[in-house]
């Protein structure tokens, strides 16, 4: 059974941020949420504060990012990764989730993300190891 717990966020590439945000926006009913020259954010519900696709204006931030919902998920999704030879990077904590990322065999970017729970000390991007995790962070199955 997979730990992963949905579809976190798909981000593409886009010469013209602009025009490909309104192509996704007519074409599939999606709602910008955040736009800028470089970056628009897109979202399927609008109020649900999830923001589904990305279009960015750097080709080296293209990814897919999936949520796991505790954890013990966090780890054993990295455990699995490392255990078939798969190099991640990370952990990585921010102020409301902790993530990790690696390549898959195409060299597609792909991030594992955690909400945790605790207060984060300095929120900013830094890594982290899994024991700092747990001290803040509540370890459920």
């Amino acid at each position: 059974m997979s730990k992963l717990s949905r579809l976190g966020h798909i981000s593409l590439y886009a010469h013209d941020v602009r025009r490909l945000a309104s192509f996704y926006e007519t074409a599939l009913e999606l709602a910008v949420v955040n736009h800028s020259d470089e970056t628009a954010c897109l979202a399927i519900d609008p109020q649900s504060g999830r923001q589904d696709l990305l279009i960015l204006n750097n080709p080296h931030h293209v990814h897919l990012a999936f949520w796991v919902d505790t954890l013990d998920h966090f780890k054993e999704v990295w455990r699995r990764l490392t255990d078939h030879g798969i190099l991640a990077h990370g952990p990585y904590v921010e102020s409301e989730y902790a993530r990790f990322s690696f390549l898959d065999p195409e060299g597609n970017q792909v991030e594992i993300i955690w909400a945790h729970r605790g207060e984060i000390p300095h929120p900013h991007r830094r890594k982290i190891s899994f024991r700092e995790l747990e001290k803040f962070g509540v370890s459920q199955e």
